[in-house]
This record gives structure tokens, sequence and C-alpha cells, in this order.
């Protein structure tokens, strides 16, 4: 296998603005299909992919890239589409499929996907509840096949260099970790504001970033064990209205989430971490990762990206991150996930950091709707274990409708 064959199911906005694009550099991949349910999306997609690969093939071929500008002419005269999951899958030799749905549909497409003999990358989050991801872990292990979760943050420059510098001891030993992922909301897509579709909210959509990035920053080594929604603003609701499907209305998700959790290693070490997910805008701390030999943030400075250091005398120095994109860390997560599959080896960010993601949200949703008390990971998943016993198939539809009770407005 010279290159990874792959089908991409959901090809809207995700796949649109950061896969397409990220696809163009990633020598490993060749997409051979799309799959989406909307007709009018799978030919927007369809001609704007074409679009894009035969501009940089035009590109290539000027600097006299002449195999660079032909693959790329080919990988897109090849191109098929498909309306029906099921359909593509039996109809492709498929090496891996790439799914951007909406949060509903991650599950259950992982699971098909992967009966199939396919191995599969699912776009954050992994599912809309812990339970949901459970059954995508047994999937997993049933298949023998790989499962990367989609986290673009680890392979941006600016969280995968401040990994290097904090595994070479420069801060000394991590205790507190401020990380946020804020905006002022997705009101350009409906189904990210509706529960029974994306099973959360500012903390599950947003919020998940910074919960991954800082574990991973933390050490996956480490496990989470405790989550508190903190103080004062927990998970809330801020704003009364929106403007959703070009009217104001009101909504049930949360659009701000601060909370608090406790990484702990086997020999009892712990850092913390403060993160925030919200649609809006941004009212925690500065990003900053604290030591006990020092302090590292990101800064940026005309256009570009620097990680400044400060060490315990207040000593300073800055590394030159140059111009970070968005794109370059959806290049990074899917490249990863190609050369996993090219060497059979499961990536840093698999099945089990997806699932303990989820848990991590909803035990701060737990933990909101206890009026901000402390909740242990293993507190959240017996918790989840009884409604899983008491409800059978409707489990993960009454733990999303229980948890999101707590959240609170503002």
């Amino acid at each position: 296998m010279d290159r990874v064959k792959v089908g991409v199911i959901g090809v809207g906005g995700i796949f649109r603005g950061a896969h397409l694009p990220a696809y163009l550099n990633v020598a490993e991949a060749k997409v051979v299909s799309l799959c989406d349910v909307s007709e009018r999306t799978l030919r927007e997609s369809e001609k704007l992919m074409k679009k894009l690969y035969l501009e940089r093939a035009e590109e290539a071929e000027k600097e006299d890239k002449l195999e660079l500008s032909q693959r790329l002419k080919d990988d897109v005269e090849s191109l098929r589409t498909y309306k029906d999951a099921e359909e593509m899958l039996s109809r492709e030799n498929l090496d891996l499929v790439d799914i951007c749905t909406p949060t509903k549909f991650h599950n259950s497409l992982a699971i098909q996907v992967l009966s199939h003999g396919v191995n599969v990358m699912v776009e954050k989050p992994m599912a809309r509840t812990y339970l949901e991801c459970l059954e995508v872990v047994e999937a997993v292990e049933d298949s023998g096949k790989i499962y990367q979760h989609n986290e673009n943050w680890l392979y941006s420059p600016i969280w995968y260099t401040a990994r290097k510098f904090i595994e070479s001891g420069v801060l000394g030993e991590i205790q507190l970790t401020f990380l946020a992922t804020a905006h002022g909301g997705p009101e350009w897509a409906s189904w990210f504001w509706d529960p029974e579709i994306a099973g959360g909210g500012a903390l599950l959509d947003n919020g998940v970033h910074a919960i991954t990035c800082s574990w991973f920053l933390s050490g996956f080594d480490r496990k989470p064990t405790v989550v508190k929604a903190a103080e004062p603003y927990g998970i809330c609701i801020r704003m009364k209205t929106r403007i959703l499907q070009g009217r104001f209305k009101p909504f049930e998700v949360e659009d701000d989430a601060h909370v608090i959790i406790r990484f702990e290693d086997k020999n009892g070490v712990w850092s913390t971490a403060h993160i925030e997910g919200s649609w809006s805008y941004r009212d925690s701390l500065d990003t900053r990762i604290i030591g006990t030999n020092g302090i590292m943030r990101p800064v940026e400075r005309e256009g570009r990206t620097f990680l400044e250091i400060t060490d315990a005398t207040g000593g300073k120095r800055e590394i030159d991150l140059g111009k970070v994109t968005w794109v370059q860390s959806f290049e990074g997560e899917i490249r990863n996930m190609c050369n996993c599959v090219l060497n059979d080896v499961k990536p840093i960010c698999d099945e089990h950091i997806g699932a303990e993601t989820t848990a991590i949200v909803q035990a701060a949703y737990l933990s909101q709707k206890r009026g901000m008390k402390p909740v242990t990971l293993d507190e959240f998943k017996r918790y989840a274990k009884r409604i899983k016993e008491r409800e059978g198939k409707r489990a993960s539809e009454v733990l999303l409708r229980e948890l999101l009770k707590g959240i609170s407005r503002k």
C-alpha cells in the first residue's frame, strides 16, 4: 500500500473548511469517494474539491513538479460520490473512512465502518454521550481495526512545541494549565444548538479541544480523576436568544462552560487544568502553562506566533513558530492517521482518549447539576452505568437529557 484510500462521510462545513484543504498537502492520502445524504452538499463539495485540486495541479506544473501535478489530476478524475454510506462501503475498497458529520451520527457510522473491516477517524467529539463512546470502543476491539479520535490541536505547532518543552523539563513539574476555546458561536448551523443532534453545547463542541489538549500537555500517561464545574460561571447559558435559522430564538444548550480537571499518574503525581469552552467569547485567564520552574504562553505579534517562556528569575525567551494556520493542524492529524494505517500502529489519540474526553465533559455536566461539586470520573461512570442498566436502549438519550437539566441560565 503506497497511499491510503480514503472515503469521507459528511462533506459539509468542517470537511470543506479544514479537511479538504489539508488533504491537498497529505501525499499519503488518496480521497477516492465522498458521501453525504444531501445531494446539494455532495455536489458543491465535489465541485470544490475538483477546483482546489486542479488549481494546485496547475501551480505544481508551473513549478516543474510534474509528478505532483499528475497525481492531483488523477485523484480528482477518479473521484466517486455516494448518498448512502453502506453503498460506498460495499463498493469501494477503502483503507480509511473520515467521518465529518454532526455529532449524533458519529458512533453509528463509526461502528458501521468498523463492521466492514475499515479503519476510521472521527471528528471530535467522539459521540454525544460516554455510553455511545463505549459502543465504539467495543466495536474497535471486535474489529481489530484502527480508530483515531480527531483532535487537531495535538498537531498544531503551538501545542506540539509546548509539549516538547514540557517533556524536556524546562518548566519543572507542571502544576496548572489555563486553556480556552472561545468564539461567538456557530449560528451558521442550527444543529449545533439542538441537544438531540449535538449532545451538548459549547463544552462538548468547543471545550473538548482544550480538554484533550490540556491532557496531552499533562501527558496521556496521566488519567483524568476529578472534574468540577468552576465558579463563578460553571456551565451556563449566558445569552437569552441567538439568531438561528434567520430569527432570534431561545436555545437549550450551554454557550459558556468553565471546568477544572485533575490529571493524575499511577504514582499519585497530579496536575490541574482550567478549561473554557465558550460560544460567548472568552472570559477566563489568558492561556498559560505554569510549572514549578517557569511559565509558558503563546503570544501573537504581527501575524506570527511565539512561545514565551519565563523562568523562575523572570528571565524570558521566545521561540518563533512563524505563521501558524488553522489548516496546518488538520494536515497533521490526517497525515498521522494515514501513517498509522500504513504501519499498522495505534494513533496517540485513540478511541480511549476520545471516550475519556467525553466522560470528562459529562462529569462536568454532572458536577454542574450537583451545585458545582467535584465529581470523580469513577463516580460519573457509575452514574452512567446505573442509567444504562435501568433504561437499556434508551440509556444514552436519558443520560443526555438528565445531565443537561443542570445547565444554569445567567
